[in-house]
C-alpha cells in the first residue's frame, strides 16, 4: 500500500491559519500527519483528534452547506427535492444526534464523527445560545429555499451545471491552489459562481476569495474573467451580493498568493518534500483572543 505524502498546497484557509498563528499552522498542516494510524504516537493522535474539532458556528455552517449540496445535486439528477419543512426537521434531528455524540465525546474514539470545540474544552454555552445556533440554521435554510436564486437553479437546464460543493484546485506555477466551489453554472455566455455564507464576511479577505474563483474558472472551464459573475449569498441576512473580477484583481491575487507561499516555505527544511522545521520554529502567538479559540490549546507547548 502506497504511503500517503503530505504535499504542499495553498488555500485561503491555509493562509488565514498561517496569518493567525504559525504554531497553529504547524499543528493544522504538519503536526497531525499520520495521526489516523493505529500505531501513531499519542501526541500525534491527539493533535489529529483536535484538528477535526469545529466550533458551534462552523458546525451550523457545515449543516447548511450539506443540505444545499444535497438538494442541488438532486435537482441535477432529476430527483424531487423535499419540502423546506422536511429539510429543516431532518437537519435539526441530525444536529441533536451529533450534539449528543459530541457531548459524550465519541469523537475521541472516532475523530471523523462530530466533535465540538465547546465540549472538548468545557466552554460554558447557555441553552439559549445552542437554540440560537439551531435557529440560525433554520433561518439560513428557509431563506435559501425561498430565494429567487434557488428558483432559478431549480429550473436551470441540466447541461448547464458545472459544479456543486466539489473540492477543486488549479495550479499557480508549481503549487496547487485548493478551493471549494459551492455552486457554479453556465447560462448563455456567462458563468455564475455562487458562494453561500452563513455568518459575517471578512471584507479584507473577499477580493482574494473571489479572485480565486475566477482563476479557477479560467483554468477549469477555459473562460475569460469578463464573463464570470460571483454571487455571495449571505443566507442568515438574506442578502445576495454580485461581483465582477477585473484583470487587476487577478494579478493582485496571484501576487498575494506567491508572497504567502514564500512565507510558508521559509519554514520548511526541504521544500520539495514539504518537510517542516521543528515545532518550536513556528512562533506561537501570545494573544488570548487567538489561544482561547484554538483547537490545539491542550497540546501547545510554551
Amino acid at each position: 500500500m502506497t504511503e500517503l505524502r503530505n504535499e504542499f498546497s495553498w488555500s485561503k484557509t491555509r493562509d488565514e491559519v498561517f496569518r493567525t498563528c504559525p504554531r497553529q499552522y504547524w499543528f493544522s498542516y504538519y503536526g497531525y500527519w499520520n495521526g489516523w494510524l493505529e500505531n501513531a504516537p499519542e501526541r500525534t493522535r491527539q493533535i489529529y483528534v483536535l484538528k477535526n474539532l469545529k466550533n458551534r458556528h462552523m458546525w451550523a455552517g457545515e449543516k447548511v452547506h450539506e443540505c444545499i449540496q444535497r438538494s442541488l445535486n438532486n435537482i441535477r439528477r432529476g430527483i424531487k427535492v423535499l419540502s423546506v419543512d422536511e429539510i429543516v426537521s431532518i437537519t435539526l434531528d441530525q444536529m441533536r444526534t451529533e450534539f449528543r455524540s459530541s457531548k459524550a465525546k465519541n469523537y475521541l474514539k472516532n475523530p471523523k464523527t462530530c466533535g465540538l470545540f465547546e465540549h472538548e474544552y468545557g466552554v460554558e454555552v447557555a441553552d439559549e445560545q445552542w437554540k440560537e445556533v439551531a435557529g440560525n440554521v433554520e433561518t439560513c435554510l428557509r431563506n435559501f429555499y425561498a430565494s429567487d436564486i434557488y428558483d432559478g437553479l431549480k429550473s436551470h437546464q441540466r447541461g448547464g451545471w458545472l459544479e456543486v460543493e466539489e473540492f477543486s484546485s488549479f495550479r499557480l506555477e508549481d503549487v496547487r491552489v485548493n478551493l471549494v466551489v459551492d455552486c457554479a453554472i453556465k447560462e448563455g455566455n456567462e458563468v455564475y459562481v455562487y458562494d453561500w455564507k452563513t455568518g459575517k464576511s471578512i471584507p479584507e479577505d473577499l477580493p482574494i476569495q473571489l479572485s480565486c474563483y475566477a482563476l479557477y474558472g479560467i483554468n477549469k472551464w477555459q473562460v475569460s474573467p469578463e464573463i464570470i459573475r460571483v454571487i455571495e449569498f449571505n443566507l442568515l441576512f438574506n442578502k445576495p451580493s454580485w461581483f465582477s473580477i477585473s484583470a487587476a484583481d487577478l494579478e493582485n491575487t496571484k501576487g498575494y498568493i506567491r508572497g504567502s507561499i514564500k512565507d510558508m516555505r521559509s519554514l520548511l527544511l526541504d521544500v520539495e518534500k514539504n518537510i517542516p522545521m521543528e515545532e518550536e520554529r513556528f512562533r506561537k502567538v501570545e494573544d488570548e483572543r487567538v489561544s482561547l479559540r484554538c483547537n490545539f490549546r491542550k497540546v501547545c507547548r510554551v
